[in-house]
């Protein structure tokens, strides 16, 4: 892997010090130049879809069928969406939920999964389960089936949490909920694209997908995976005009897609997505395995780094197979929000601080950084930490 010339796919790198990928993606140039070929012909050619159809629909169909094989799974238990959190909504509105159900979701979930799963509970009386995480994948696994009740309806988890960065043993988790009948869906913002994923090998029912953080591609675009024998668990909700297999405005009939197809109600930016299919080929020329081996050393040099600073403190679990590219910490005597700041204003870095909860910042940890950048950082959090240890 050529990590020099990588980098000089992302302009945006002779800025600052990039350490919050897990926001919003810094987009490399080739993929950004197929997003400004798509709409620039749009801009010469109009419309394409309603002037070149024969062109445009065949390129949209490559398009899915890209992004499927990339993620294991056919076109056909894709929907087009604008990200995981319109996924989840899809799903959960699709199901019926009375008083005393319960959905279990993780104890380190952000807005997309969380804030439905609150609404839920005021609307319906839903019981909001929150499993803590456990650095451990047997206890782990334990804490969900000891949650599984007859009254579950759904486990909803991120594969990586947003937050702590945990990677829960989503495998195991999904063929527990399955045993006993309970449907599973997993936000898979913070995985995808960081190493394979076989979405049918992980086991759940329903997964959201972004076009813009670990994938690269512009934001924003999402997918909501179903697998075809969970279709008709979920009821369509919103029946827009990307959901018709066929409609007579005369006869006043229709029928829906058989498809997960049927769930869409765009229209959606298809130069987004045309440019996030040719993301997948840009990923998969460096190579996902090479991008994870990476992701891991470098992750792994930040945590041991970490150890060695006298007052911080680390959230994610040490091993790679309980992680993945976000790293999360706390520096004795400081805030995350002045953390950030500080860091941004003296050492140019640009990094998240916890938005709740513990103190500290959380650290995206691209394939592309440099072994420098890293030292880099644990030399300015070892300069502050003796800095406030003085004040204190």
């Amino acid at each position: 892997m050529d990590i020099q010339a990588i980098r000089r796919d992302f302009p945006a790198l002779e800025q600052y010090t990039w350490f919050q990928n897990g926001g919003v993606s810094i987009t490399p140039v080739p993929v950004a130049a197929e997003y400004t070929r798509w709409t620039e012909e749009m801009v010469r050619r109009g419309p394409l879809h309603i002037v070149y159809p024969e062109e445009e629909y065949p390129r949209r169909k490559e398009a899915m069928e890209r992004l499927a094989q990339f993620f294991g799974v056919a076109a056909g238990e894709l929907a087009l969406m604008r990200g995981v959190s319109e996924g989840f909504q899809t799903v959960v509105r699709g199901m019926e939920w009375a008083a005393g159900d319960e959905i279990v979701i993780s104890a380190d979930e952000e807005a997309a999964l969380l804030l439905p799963a609150l609404h839920l509970r005021d609307l319906y009386g839903v019981e909001v389960v929150k499993v803590p995480l456990i650095d451990d994948d047997d206890g782990q696994v334990q804490a969900v089936e000891e949650r599984l009740g007859e009254r579950t309806k759904l486990v909803a988890l991120s594969h990586v949490t947003t937050d702590l960065g945990f990677r829960l043993p989503v495998e195991r988790i999904c063929a527990a909920a399955r045993a006993r009948g309970v449907r599973s869906f997993l936000d898979l913002a913070h995985s995808a694209g960081l190493y394979p994923l076989d979405l049918h090998a992980l086991g759940c029912d329903f997964a959201g997908l972004l076009s813009y953080k670990w994938m690269y591609a512009p934001y924003a675009a999402g997918l909501l995976y179903v697998r075809q024998e969970a279709l008709d668990a979920v009821q369509v909700r919103y029946a827009g005009g990307r959901a018709e297999q066929w409609l007579d405005p005369v006869a006043d009939t229709f029928a829906l897609r058989e498809t997960a197809e049927r769930f869409q109600y765009g229209p959606w930016c298809w130069p987004l997505v045309l440019a996030w299919a040719f993301a997948v080929e840009y990923l998969s020329a460096i190579g996902l395995e090479a991008i994870w081996a990476r992701t891991v050393a470098l992750a792994g040099r930040l945590k041991e780094g970490l150890t060695q600073i006298p007052g911080a403190v680390l959230y994610t679990p040490r091993s790679p197979q309980r992680s993945a590219a976000l790293v999360s910490f706390g520096l004795a005597g400081w805030k995350g929000e002045e953390l950030s700041q500080v860091l941004r204003e003296e050492w140019n870095m640009v990094i998240k601080p916890l938005p709740h909860g513990r103190e500290g910042l959380r650290a995206s940890i691209t394939f592309f950084l440099l072994e420098s950048e890293i030292d880099e950082l644990l030399a300015a959090l070892n300069s502050l930490a003796k800095q406030r240890s003085k004040t204190r």
